[in-house]
């Protein structure tokens, strides 16, 4: 089985998102260098993308999955499907 590919925001909710992660029971690592973080987990490779443009990788198949707002979804005008609502930024 491959890999899934999970998106997570750079930026703003960079910090935000690791932090939920852990609480999930994932150690992410992130580095300014690098936009692979490295996660304790063998079935999940993440990417930094901006929030702006996750729906878009999510659509084109780039990403599996990824973490953002509904509003960038809206205006990107992606058809890609909701997960959940995650409120903690």
């Amino acid at each position: 089985m491959k890999p899934l590919k999970l998106g997570l925001p750079k930026g703003s909710l960079e910090q935000t998102t690791v932090e939920l992660m852990k609480k999930s029971g994932w150690r992410v690592t992130t580095s300014s260098r690098s936009y692979f973080p490295v996660i304790d987990d063998g079935d999940i490779n993440c990417s930094l993308v901006r929030a702006q443009e996750m729906s878009r990788y999510v659509e084109l198949g780039s990403l599996d999955c990824g973490i953002t707002g509904k509003d960038w979804t809206a205006e990107n005008g992606s058809a890609v499907a909701v997960i959940c609502k995650l409120v903690y930024s």
